[in-house]
């Protein structure tokens, strides 16, 4: 799997790994699909990816180059980590791809004492000076600053337009995320209708207010790169489990989602369709709630 990216990336505060520091929004669905990918979903205990190499530390390496700037830890169907996979192939960054098994205690342990507190994914550690980052929003904003000379900036030069970014993540995560994962959940006909309603209203607030050709504009940003993943999974998901499709009338929404669907960076950080139907296959299975790990 080695090959080169097809982007680059960036920079911003230096969050070292002894000041842990909590930013962002969790949305449900995508804690969920995070946490799905340590059910045993994909991978064998004691093996943290396919292909990778097993360690002592229960972490396997997936390099793109022998040494990278970057290690990226990750499990395999979290849509916020793929937030960053996205990031980094947008950038260009010389990275390598570690699979953290989060069902091997020795791993686990080792995870949350040396790189992350909150055993989640995604996380990055920066090789050139031992950097620390977790939060795929926080991450991104990281490595667009830091990597500001390599590949397309992914933040606007500009306030307005980065608070913009951060307004499309905030109703992203607040809205239609929940809103997709209650839809995709329910076994009650008679909220059936209410729930379908709630999430085609946060789906109309990208067919209102995405300026184009991506939401911010002409610039391919981070808001683009955090919606991705989660427009992935709710495409996939209610097709098959709920024979539902987003609606022919919003034609706006759908240019974009071909346009950004189309990026190399995506193509090459897609799920495949037999791996994100056994997650959500998973979550119907067990009647997943909201809340995540210590819920489920």
């Amino acid at each position: 799997l080695a090959h080169r990216p097809f982007s680059e990336v960036c920079r911003a505060m230096a969050l070292h790994r002894n000041r842990h520091r909590l930013l962002g929004v969790v949305s449900v669905a995508a804690l969920a699909a995070c946490v799905a990918a340590g059910f045993g979903v994909a991978w064998p205990r004691g093996w943290v990816g396919a292909p990778g190499r097993p360690s002592s530390a229960g972490l396997g390496h997936i390099a793109r180059r022998a040494a990278g700037e970057v290690e990226f830890y990750t499990m395999d169907m979290c849509p916020y980590a793929q937030r960053t996979w996205i990031a980094l192939e947008e950038k260009g960054i010389s990275y390598s791809r570690k699979l953290v098994d989060f069902r091997d205690e020795t791993a686990k342990a080792w995870y949350k004492e040396n790189i992350n507190p909150l055993g989640k994914v995604p996380s990055i550690k920066d090789t050139s000076d031992g950097t620390v980052i977790y939060e795929s929003e926080i991450i991104n904003e990281y490595l667009d600053q830091k990597f500001a000379g390599s590949g397309p900036d992914l933040m606007p030069r500009d306030a307005a337009g980065c608070a913009a970014v951060r307004i499309w993540n905030n109703h992203l995560n607040s809205k239609l995320a929940p809103a997709h994962f209650t839809f995709l959940m329910n076994k009650d006909p008679a909220k059936e209708a209410e729930q379908q309603k709630a999430l085609e209203e946060a789906l109309e607030y990208f067919e209102k207010n995405l300026v184009g050709p991506y939401l911010v504009g002409d610039q391919f940003t981070m808001a683009d790169v955090s919606a991705l993943p989660f427009f992935e999974r709710l495409t996939y998901s209610l097709l098959r489990f709920k024979n539902y499709e987003m609606p022919v009338s919003l034609q706006r929404l759908r240019e974009w989602l071909a346009l950004v669907n189309s990026r190399p960076s995506f193509i090459v950080t897609k799920r495949p369709d037999d791996k994100l139907e056994e997650v959500y296959q998973k979550f119907l299975e067990m009647d997943y709630k909201f809340g995540g790990l210590n819920k489920n």
